[in-house]
């Protein structure tokens, strides 16, 4: 394996994609604000222990996607390749944001256990309500990594790797968990976010080395003055 690139690429795609399936649903389990109240500042303080656990599980699920997007524009190498990469690129940057923001987790957690709700909201809100924060990481984070991201399984769709029903599920499932108010409905959203990238996580470890091999040799493209027969591959 350690001289195989191929077998190397194929499973930390694969691996990451499940791992970040399930520390998502993990994280959103034991996140205190799933069940208590839907300001961070005061959820928080019903249970210390497991909104830092549920911050380092976020944080990690939304590394581990950033290995995941770039793996995934290897199956765009024969169609849409710039789109492909580019797609892929600016959800790796939206995931690098969107984990960053996790910072955020500890600053309402300590503003909660000192103030009262509202003047912890307010020194939150006024730590994040700065140009730099907002451009920088507020911005690009969650648009980059929903957006991107959901153009990414488009493009999967569009080069043949994956059937049109992926992406469809996955973006309103995605869209739909930012649009809830974060709580008990959004666990059967992300579920089904997590069963996408499980599925896909499951079926790249599953491969041939050969299989995944076939998508670095360029298409079989018919010439112009013979019959077409174009080259197919399996989509799943």
């Amino acid at each position: 394996m350690r001289t195989n690139s191929h077998q190397i690429r194929r499973l930390t795609t694969g691996t990451s994609l499940c791992l970040a399936a399930i520390l998502l649903i993990v994280a959103l389990f034991v996140d205190p604000g799933t069940w208590g109240d839907d300001r961070e500042a005061v959820s928080f303080q019903d249970n210390p222990g497991l909104a830092q656990l549920q911050s380092g599980l976020y944080h990690w699920s939304y590394l581990l996607m950033v290995f995941a997007v770039i793996g995934l524009a290897h199956f765009t190498r024969q169609r849409l390749v710039l789109l492909g990469h580019l797609t892929a690129g600016l959800a790796a940057i939206g995931w690098i944001n969107l984990s960053a923001l996790l910072l955020t987790d500890p600053i309402a957690w300590y503003f909660g256990a000192r103030h009262a709700p509202e003047e912890a909201e307010r020194l939150t809100n006024e730590m994040l309500d700065q140009p730099n924060v907002i451009f920088g990481f507020m911005i690009p984070g969650p648009f980059l990594a929903l957006i991107a991201t959901a153009l990414l399984m488009v493009v999967l769709w569009r080069a043949g790797f994956v059937r049109g029903w992926l992406p469809v599920v996955f973006t309103l499932a995605w869209v739909g968990s930012f649009v809830a108010p974060y709580g008990p409905v959004t666990i059967p959203l992300w579920s089904v976010v997590a069963g996408v990238l499980t599925y896909l996580g499951v079926r790249i470890i599953r491969m041939s080395d050969d299989a995944y091999a076939a998508y670095d040799r360029p298409a079989v493209v018919a010439p112009s003055d013979a019959p077409t027969d174009k080259a197919t591959l399996t989509t799943v």
